[in-house]
């Protein structure tokens, strides 16, 4: 089987140039849109005409069907139009010539309408040509015709208006109008309907969802029209590139979900997807507004009359006017018995569906993740409860999405279904795993009260001292109970504790003074024995205590201490990463990004960088550190000391540290000493005893009472 296959290919749509990869065979061509993962086969039989053009400045294909369609693929390379030409010769029998165009930018020419192409002719060639199924309405004037076109958010410049002056046409008939006959070509091409046309069907107050609200449905064959108690939409059917039909929760309702690209918008709010929900048990009979030559043309897809659920019908309806697959749940079932897994995203409720090619979030906001673009998942325990975990999932580009309180039981289902796709998970462990059992949600089915464990560790210890107390009881010994008593005596009666005059009183009592004055000195001697251990002891403690308070003060002057740096240094070099991280922050920065996630998707960007891109950012780098190198050279070779002011102020920090004298506060008598003549100086001063208990008054007379007497004298 011949084919062939081009990456880094864009897809013009609707303005925007989509990354695309392309794959021509025998029998089709597969298109697969990178930005969307929609795909797209185009039978060689519907093929009408083959050209090669320059698209977007650069060679390109552009593929006519029957149908009145084009598809515009851009990106090759010049030596792929021979490859290109040979294989459509070989397999379709067709031709695939060059195409000229004319580049001389005038602005008159002569408009043609092939397919659902509109061609500004100059000179015979091709200006250029704009596709009518972007236009969104055509309005007349005064031989001007006003187009308008549908506005794509993918695109950083869109064409919104254009306008064309058709003057009168002397050789034509007088009741013919060119101006209205190219608004009805244009009408006809592009396939705009207004509100007074025949609808397709008529869908009464659906209910809504996302965007919130009632809205009654009207189905044309190229649009869709919402009209509801406040906004209005319109969707044309060509903007759908995915739809869903899904089971809810509770069995008793279904979401039909329509992926729309561009967003519809309500204000500064773009909304992605349209989510539709039915109850199963609903019923209506829907009745077609199509003629049985319209009926035909789907090939008995549709009949006149649709009886039955109404999201069955709806979705049938759908799945023939929009012709693509509606995505159903695959194989994967939660714990409830259906493909929905409950989770919140962002603090907001909603459904997680594993599917079989991506993960489908219903709702606030809705999403779908591809697994082509899924880096890695991560099972993580919740913060919240330690029923649940969090399921991360990365994405390639940087972004992730956390899908926090997943239900405990949902681990294993859902770890078999990542680990089934072939994802790479982060903390490969599954619930059935003991170290798993350990580290995640061991003994999770019970709270702990702290309370309640401080209980039982009191309860614990004492019933341990219980068990101590209870051991079997010696033999009592009066003797040595005896002799106790007598030591605890003796050493209380040394121990100095006693004062004086207890010993003094008990001298008058006893006859014999001789002995009463031995046993005083005898029991003096030992009070002066046991005294001197006790003093020797504090010694040593005042000793140990000084030391503790020197280290102390030696720790704390080394944490004073802190290193000081030299203003003269020369700032160090930048790498290339900081260079161009510095230049592209705004860009790289989105709103509500915390500084984590920023530095996340600078790593990944710069990573995917080519080898071009960073060449200019490593030669400023170069540069800056061949200045950083010359500079400390310098710096080296004066010394490198820091700069006079910072040394001054350095060391008279250090002065302030190591001493901190403090004044004591200087007595009154010291006070009225220094204020007494030269000659009473030499002379010295008697100073009375303090006794206990006298006042600063009295002791300051007495001192002016002695300096009055030396003056006398």
């Amino acid at each position: 089987m011949a084919q062939l296959e081009f990456a880094d290919i864009f897809l013009e749509e609707m303005g925007a140039l989509n990354n695309c990869r392309v794959k021509l065979s025998d029998h089709q061509i597969h298109v697969k849109n990178l930005h969307t993962g929609k795909l797209t086969a185009v039978n060689t039989s519907e093929i009408e005409e083959l050209s090669w053009m320059r698209l977007g400045n650069k060679p390109g294909l552009r593929v006519y069907v029957k149908s009145g369609g084009a598809f515009r693929f851009g990106g090759f390379k010049d030596n792929d139009y021979n490859t290109i030409k040979d294989f459509a010769m070989k397999n379709w029998k067709m031709e695939c010539g060059p195409t000229d165009l004319c580049l001389k930018g005038w602005n008159y020419g002569r408009c043609e309408m092939k397919g659902q192409s509109m061609e500004f002719i100059v000179d015979d060639k091709t200006n250029f040509e704009i596709p009518l199924s972007n236009v969104s309405n055509c309005r007349l004037g005064k031989q001007e015709a006003t187009m308008e076109f549908h506005v794509n958010d993918d695109c950083p410049v869109s064409l919104i208006e254009m306008r064309l002056h058709i003057p009168q046409d002397p050789d034509a008939a007088d009741d013919v109008d060119p101006v209205e006959e190219f608004r009805k070509a244009v009408m006809q091409f592009a396939g705009i309907e207004t509100e007074a046309d025949q609808p397709i069907c008529m869908l009464p107050q659906i209910l809504c969802t996302t965007p919130r609200g009632r809205y009654d449905i009207k189905v044309y064959p190229s649009y869709l029209s919402l009209h509801g108690k406040t906004y209005d939409y319109k969707i044309p059917i060509k903007t759908i590139t995915r739809m869903f039909l899904l089971p809810h929760r509770d069995g008793r309702h279904m979401f039909f979900v329509l992926n729309v690209n561009p967003p519809i918008r309500q204000g500064q709010t773009r909304y992605n997807f349209l989510v539709l929900e039915f109850a199963k048990e609903e019923e209506m009979d829907i009745h077609l507004g199509l003629t049985d030559q319209q009926l035909a043309e789907y090939h008995g897809k549709l009949e006149k009359k649709l009886a039955g659920a109404v999201y069955e019908n709806v979705a049938k309806i759908f799945r023939v006017m929009v012709n693509m697959r509606i995505t159903v749940p695959g194989t994967f079932l939660g714990n409830s018995g259906t493909p929905a897994i409950v989770c919140a995203h962002k603090q907001a409720s909603g459904f997680l569906y594993p599917l079989e090619k991506g993960f489908l979030y219903i709702h606030k906001p809705p999403m779908y993740i591809r697994f082509e673009e899924v880096s890695n998942v991560n099972f993580a325990r919740s913060d919240v409860s330690t029923r649940s975990f969090d399921f991360e999932v990365d994405l390639r580009n940087g972004n992730s999405y956390v899908f926090n309180s997943v239900e405990k039981d949902e681990y294993n289902r859902l770890f078999d279904f990542v680990q089934q796709k072939g994802i790479r998970i982060r903390n490969a462990k599954r619930a059935g795993n003991v170290a798993y059992k350990e580290d995640k949600f061991a003994g999770s089915d019970d709270e702990i009260d702290p309370y309640k464990e401080a209980v039982k560790a009191e309860g614990k210890e004492r019933v341990a001292d219980m068990d101590d107390s209870d051991s079997d009881d010696e033999d009592y010994d009066v003797e040595a109970d005896a002799k106790k008593k007598m030591e605890d005596r003796d050493s209380s009666e040394g121990s100095g504790s006693e004062p004086d005059e207890e010993y003094d009183s008990n001298a008058g009592e006893d006859s014999d003074a001789s002995v009463v004055s031995d046993d005083l000195d005898v029991r003096q001697q030992q009070r002066k024995d046991t005294k001197k251990p006790k003093t020797k002891k504090t010694g040593e403690k005042s000793e140990k205590k000084e030391k503790k308070e020197k280290s102390g003060k030696d720790s704390d002057e080394k944490k004073r201490k802190k290193k000081e740096k030299d203003p003269n240094a020369p700032k160090k070099a930048l790498t290339a990463y900081f260079f161009w991280f510095n230049e592209n922050r705004r860009n790289i920065h989105k709103e509500g990004d915390s500084v984590t996630d920023t530095a996340k998707r600078a790593g990944q960007m710069w990573k995917e960088m080519s080898a071009e891109d960073r060449a200019s950012f490593e030669e400023q780098a170069k540069a800056d550190k061949e200045r950083y190198e010359r500079e400390m050279k310098e710096y080296q070779a004066s010394g490198g000391k820091p700069s006079s002011s910072a040394a001054e102020k350095s060391k008279g920090s250090s002065k302030q540290s190591t001493k901190s004298p403090v004044k004591k506060p200087t007595s009154r008598e010291f006070i009225d000493e220094s204020e007494s003549s030269d000659e009473d100086k030499s002379k010295p001063a008697k100073k009375k005893k303090k006794k206990k208990g006298s006042s600063p008054a009295k002791s300051g007379s007495s001192a002016e009472s002695s300096e009055l007497s030396s003056m006398s004298d």
